[in-house]
């Protein structure tokens, strides 16, 4: 039943000498959106980049409804001028979530952490002192006005006005690139307590305390540590009482309860003591995630703290088993150097947590057997990590392919050093286009496809040759709801991946197949070439011709990662500058109509070497969709879109829509890194000025 409310407007008529009052009613019907229960309930389910972008500025109403919801955020780095820095610092009161990344220069290291150090310091007792005030002036105001008990009892105009003004601790910090003495994350522990996501990026050999972090940080329920050497974990990991006699924190509650918050609990190259690992385990009733990945022994390296390091599945496993039922929706465990019977892979994934939809492996323990095991499962993973601590080799009858290849219900894909093949990816072998100038005689790699109408050249060079077989080349990845693609794309030869048409077949093939992506990361494994057994690192081409504008039709897309070898851009910054505001100016679209006019006797061209394949290969069926690529009535339009993979049409296509001036690509991307190896990512803008530093910063602006 609806309900009408009358309202009253009195008039004063000017036309007649004496004034009388006239009524007007005018019926307003109450919507859904005027309940704040239900318009609470209903902006509870909005994204975060939409409710502080969008939601908040509707009316003041909806801001002051939803301020809670929003979390400010700052990305730190170090290699930052003093004046960004300054800048970010300035805006820390307030700011729930940092991420901070230490710079190249480890001289300048130490003093980068001391202004980290300070500033956390800083933040909070300004903090302190702050809801110390505001609870005083809560308490004085209480004793003159009334204050409304039941908040979602009342008309959106009386619940506003009891909200409290959101002032956010640090709850949320991701520390990048330090190498740590065991001093640093001690140093900056006491000023955490509201910490309740910690993830750690280091780089060598480094080491903490669990214990003290535990009892410095009693909120924290995400711990993710990893380091790139190896990281060690003296015991014990739990603390003898969570709140030390006199040192209660003033804002937070005496703990009286034994158990930890812990919820999530990722290790990778770590080394420890087991036996501090089962007590944290029973100490911990709300673990859901535990992954302990490739943890070391390492006995060739010095450890200033642990000598002897043993790990027992037996043990493990019969302390998990003893958890309440189906607690852990995750769990991995793995040793380096040891590989485990598949009989215990299959315990690890059938007794711990059976009705997992989260899988975690390393690379090298996916046998013939186990994967033969995991295929008899219901497949309906959505989230898989594969890991391997070095770029690994890739077979031409990749499995990875072949899985995502059958595998819907997949949302988050993490294996950036498991290689797929990229000719996999290649299902109208447009590769082929570019072999006449790619390989020289010099050149020593040959890719022979066979019974492709153009594989009469069927030289092999000793070693060095690879047969690729079209038997491979039928499938099409059906993880289209895919959000996180975290991969690696194997090359044979040092400039395969460096042509114009393989960078267009990857970037096509990725925003065509998964076009929901939210993080991607692709990375190109070094190359070692025969004659010095050097390592080179190929890189994609980023110019317009190959296509990384392709990516622009991900519109969801907040983070972007390419490569992992820091390199020099020698173009023009023309051909990225669209990733900015500035660069949708007329003068840079102008030049950019200029580049695209002189594809034009390259589109004839290749329309017509399309036409001639096409015909050729008719018999073959290699052009034409066989029934295992794409089959049913909704996948025509994916096959309608991948019919120009690999082409610069597809590339002119993008450019034409991206031809106006009120276009914005990547509208929620937060963070982009090209070709760096390090840091978290930067803006778009910061990155452009960081490939072109000659360059104008006020051409990214």
């Amino acid at each position: 039943m609806r309900a009408s409310i009358v309202r009253v407007y009195p008039e004063t008529l000017h036309s007649s000498p004496i004034s009388y009052p006239r009524q007007f009613t005018t019926t307003t019907t109450v919507t859904p959106l005027d309940i704040p229960e239900i318009i609470y309930h209903i902006l509870s389910f909005i994204d975060h980049f939409t409710l502080s972008k969008s939601v908040i500025l509707v009316c003041r109403s909806w801001f002051l409804m939803n301020r809670h919801r929003v979390v400010r955020q700052e990305l730190w780095d170090a290699e930052f001028t003093l004046r960004r820095v300054k800048e970010i610092i300035g805006r820390m009161p307030g700011t729930a979530r940092l991420s901070w990344s230490s710079g190249t220069d480890r001289l300048q290291e130490d003093l980068d952490w001391i202004l980290l150090r300070k500033t956390l310091e800083q933040n909070h007792d300004q903090y302190i002192k702050r809801q110390q005030q505001r609870q005083q002036d809560f308490d004085r105001d209480q004793q003159d006005t009334s204050i409304v008990q039941n908040k979602f009892g009342h008309r959106l105009h009386d619940v506003i006005s009891t909200l409290p003004f959101i002032d956010d601790p640090l709850r949320d910090l991701e520390l990048c690139g330090i190498v740590d003495d065991c001093k640093r994350l001690t140093s900056i522990q006491g000023v955490l307590p509201f910490l309740t996501r910690l993830k750690l990026q280091w780089r060598k050999t480094s080491t903490f305390y669990m214990d003290q972090l535990l009892l410095s940080c009693p909120l924290l329920e995400v711990l993710h540590a990893e380091s790139t050497e190896g990281l060690e974990l003296p015991g014990p990991w739990v603390p003898m009482t969570m709140q030390r006699e006199g040192e209660a924190h003033p804002l937070l509650r005496p703990s009286t309860s034994t158990s930890l918050a812990l919820r999530s609990l990722v290790l990778k190259n770590a080394r420890l003591l087991q036996t501090s690992l089962e007590d944290l385990i029973s100490q911990a009733p709300h673990l859901h995630q535990l992954l302990l990945v490739n943890l070391l022994q390492n006995e060739w390296l010095y450890w200033p703290f642990l000598i002897d390091v043993s790990y027992n599945w037996a043990e493990l496993h019969q302390c998990l088993r003893r958890l309440p039922h189906q607690q852990l929706n995750s769990f991995h465990f793995s040793v380096q150097d040891h590989t485990m019977p598949d009989a215990d892979l299959k315990a690890m994934i059938s007794d711990i947590c059976p009705q997992s939809t989260e899988w975690t492996f390393r690379a090298k323990d996916l046998t013939p057997t186990l994967t033969r095991y995991l295929n008899e499962l219901p497949n309906v993973v959505t989230s898989l990590e594969l890991y391997w601590p070095e770029r690994a080799h890739c077979r031409p009858d990749s499995g990875l392919h072949t899985y995502l290849c059958a595998s819907p219900h997949l949302l988050h894909l993490k294996a950036p050093n498991v290689a797929v093949l990229f000719e996999l990816l290649d299902i109208h072998h447009r590769v082929d286009f570019e072999y006449s100038h790619l390989y020289s005689k010099d050149h020593h790699h040959h890719l022979n496809f066979i019974n492709h109408p153009n594989s009469s050249n069927n030289n092999s060079h000793n070693n060095n040759s690879t047969t690729i077989t079209t038997t491979a080349l039928s499938g099409v990845w059906k993880c289209r709801n895919l959000r996180t693609l975290h991969f690696a794309f194997h090359n044979h030869g040092l400039s395969l991946l460096t042509s114009p048409t393989h960078s267009r077949i990857l970037f096509g093939y990725i925003s065509r197949v998964c076009p929901q992506l939210r993080d991607l990361e692709i990375h190109i494994p070094e190359h070692q070439t025969r004659w010095t057994r050097d390592l080179d690192f190929p890189n994609l081409d980023m110019t317009l011709q190959g296509g990384y504008c392709l990516l622009t039709r991900l519109r969801h897309l907040e983070r972007l990662w390419l490569g992992r070898v820091q390199q020099r851009m020698t173009f023009d910054p023309l051909h990225l500058n669209w990733m900015v505001a500035s660069g949708q100016s007329a003068r840079y679209r102008e030049e950019r109509r200029k580049i695209v006019a002189g594809w034009n006797e390259r589109l004839i061209k290749e329309a017509r070497q399309v036409s001639r394949l096409t015909e050729k290969a008719a018999a073959a069926q290699i052009y034409k969709r066989p029934e295992t690529l794409l089959a049913g009535a909704t996948e025509d339009r994916l096959w309608q879109d991948l019919k120009h993979l690999g082409l610069v049409l597809d590339v002119k296509e993008v450019l034409d829509e991206m031809d106006s001036p009120t276009y914005r690509c990547w509208p929620v991307l937060q963070r982009v890194s090209i070709f760096n190896d390090h840091g978290l990512g930067l803006s778009p803008a910061d990155e452009l000025m960081r490939l072109f530093p000659p360059k104008s910063s006020k051409l990214f602006r």
